[in-house]
C-alpha cells in the first residue's frame, strides 16, 4: 500500500513538473544531426504508440509527417521539426516539455481519445528548441490550466487520510 502512495506522489509531481515546464508545439532541432527518440510504456517495453515528425512550418491537422515511428525513433534531421503524436485518427501537438539534462527532454502529448491516464511520455535525445518559435504562445492557457490542475487534484488525493469509524 506503501509503494502504491508513493507511485501516485511520484506521479502526481511529475504532472506538476511537466505543466510548469516550457511550452506547448515547440520547433525543435538537432543539436548532432542524429535525433533519438524512446516512448517507454508502463512495464520498461517501448510503447504501442505511434509519433510524427513535421517540417517546422507544418500545420499537424493536415500534413503528412516526414519521418514516423512506434516506441523508438532516429531521425537525421536537415532543419527545424516538429512533433506528434496519432490519436483517434489525427495527429496531436505535444502539451508540454522539460529539460532533463543537457539535451535531453521529456515530451509529454495529452491524448483525447481516452478519459483517463491520457498522458503520454517521449524522451528525445541531442534535441534542443529551435532559435525560432514562429512567435506564437510560449504556453497556451488552457493546456497549462489542464496539467495544473490534474497535478492539484493528484497531490490532493494523495493526502488524504482513510478515517477508521469505530463501533
Amino acid at each position: 500500500m506503501k509503494t502504491l502512495l508513493s507511485l501516485r506522489l511520484w506521479l502526481a509531481a511529475l504532472l506538476l513538473a511537466v505543466s510548469t515546464a516550457s511550452s506547448a508545439s515547440t520547433i525543435w532541432e538537432s543539436t548532432d544531426g542524429d535525433s533519438n527518440f524512446l516512448s517507454i510504456s508502463l512495464f520498461g517495453l517501448p510503447s504501442s504508440e505511434t509519433f510524427g515528425i513535421f517540417a517546422a512550418n507544418a500545420d499537424l491537422n493536415t500534413a503528412a509527417p516526414l519521418y514516423s515511428f512506434t516506441g523508438i525513433g532516429s531521425y537525421t534531421a536537415t532543419g527545424s521539426f516538429k512533433l506528434g503524436l496519432w490519436d483517434a485518427g489525427k495527429w496531436l501537438g505535444e502539451a508540454a516539455n522539460g529539460s532533463l539534462l543537457g539535451n535531453m527532454y521529456l515530451l509529454s502529448f495529452a491524448k483525447t481519445s481516452v478519459p483517463s491516464n491520457n498522458l503520454v511520455l517521449l524522451y528525445g535525445f541531442d534535441i534542443k528548441p529551435a532559435a525560432d518559435q514562429g512567435g506564437g504562445s510560449v504556453v497556451p492557457l488552457p493546456a497549462s490550466i489542464w496539467f495544473m490542475t490534474s497535478a492539484l487534484l493528484g497531490f490532493l488525493y494523495t493526502g488524504r487520510r482513510k478515517t477508521l469509524v469505530q463501533a
